[in-house]
């Protein structure tokens, strides 16, 4: 009896392994994912940006950003995929939180993304 119950305490733990690994696995691809991330808001302090707001809403909740930056991003413009020039600005308000990038084109943000530490 008492070797009975030996292999069942042994399977129980062989199946707790596999399930902490099974958690471990998938926290790792959530966590690849958020790091670039994109989201439709952000908190300065008590205020929100939100996609579809002015860059002159940015500056009055948020301040001057870190950075800036221009480019091109591919984005969705009345039905089809188009590669149109954008400004980025970058906001990063301490080293515990991650850095948000405002991508802003034609007078509107039309994407926040979700940077690293």
């Amino acid at each position: 009896m008492e070797n009975g119950s030996l292999k069942g305490r042994k399977k129980a733990d062989e199946a707790r392994g596999r399930l902490l690994y099974f958690f471990l696995a998938c926290s790792l691809v959530v966590s690849a994912y958020v790091d670039t991330a994109s989201a439709d808001s952000f908190r300065c302090g008590r205020k929100v940006i939100r996609t579809g707001d002015s860059p002159a809403a940015l500056l009055e909740k948020c301040g001057k950003p870190r950075y800036k930056d221009k480019g091109y991003e591919n984005t969705r413009e009345h039905g089809s995929q188009k590669k149109v020039r954008v400004e980025r600005w970058y906001y990063k308000k301490s080293s515990r939180r991650l850095e948000q990038i405002v991508v802003i084109h034609k007078g509107r943000i039309i994407a926040i993304n979700t940077g690293h530490r």
